[in-house]
């Protein structure tokens, strides 16, 4: 017993000291409700966030109302400079027009990303049928999902082999996060995670898995509450780019991936 006494009189000074982090002591939860808490301080502290975070922060509005965050997406929007249409954040704006046909390369993905913005809609659909029939991995595979979802939220008419279609992506996203050995990259783990709780059916995901990527997501979170900035190399359709994701971005997708597990467990 007294040596029981004094292990646990040493451990309090060890945490009290900094020795111990403050993000790994108590049970998971404790530490993935703590990191939420940091995430989100560090969230609305930003002075500027691309459409993608507000977007992002609207579906977790949708689960959970915050006053905060809601007064945070629309000041945010404020700072936006000629917005178009995006579903959920500016349901009011113009569309942008499509092109029949697409460039190739890197120009090919982000007409593909502007799917659920564009128009017309007979446009909008062959090529989101497209971009989803690509066999993908990495960035072009989770943002496969990310359009669709985007797409179905943009109210397109899509047909049902195209609903069975977000089954499978989140399959294959699971499945590409599962046989993962070490984090590939920050945000894009932060990605996949975050589709995956978020967006997924829990009865199909591993529960040691969903521990483990969590303990990986709380190890990895700086002081302030934010993540570390991202750079990764996107290799898509013979082309490639630079892919330099701010702490916004990182930051959102794992306050998705936390708050999802927390109200699941």
């Amino acid at each position: 017993m007294k040596n029981l006494v004094i292990l646990i009189v040493l451990s309090a000074l060890l945490l009290n000291s900094g020795c111990i982090p403050d993000n790994q002591s108590g049970s998971l939860n404790q530490q993935a409700a703590a990191a939420l808490d940091r995430a989100r301080t560090s969230l609305l502290a930003e002075k500027k966030v691309a459409v993608d975070v507000l977007w992002a922060l609207t579906q977790i509005q949708n689960k959970q109302q915050d006053t905060a965050i809601d007064r945070f997406i629309q000041d945010m929007k404020k700072h936006i400079r000629n917005p178009t249409y995006l579903p959920g954040v500016f349901p009011d704006r113009p569309k942008v027009t499509l092109p029949d046909s697409i460039q190739p390369g890197i120009r090919r993905f982000i007409t593909y990303l502007s799917v659920p913005c564009g128009q017309p809609q007979e446009t909008a659909l062959r090529h989101l049928q497209q971009y989803i029939s690509e066999d993908a991995s990495g960035y072009i595979l989770t943002h496969q999902l990310i359009v669709l979802l985007l797409s179905k939220q943009a109210e397109l008419p899509i047909p049902p082999e195209m609903e069975k279609t977000k089954r499978r992506l989140l399959r294959k996203i699971y499945h590409e996060q599962l046989n993962l050995s070490t984090v590939d990259c920050v945000d894009l783990y932060m990605e996949r995670v975050a589709l995956i709780l978020f967006f997924g059916n829990k009865k199909e995901i591993d529960l040691q898995a969903i521990e483990t990527w969590i303990h990986t997501i709380i190890e990895m979170q700086l002081p302030d509450g934010s993540w570390p900035l991202s750079k990764s190399i996107l290799a898509y359709d013979g082309a490639t780019t630079s892919v330099s994701s701010p702490r916004s971005h990182t930051t959102v997708l794992a306050v998705m991936a936390l708050q999802a597990h927390l109200r699941d467990h």
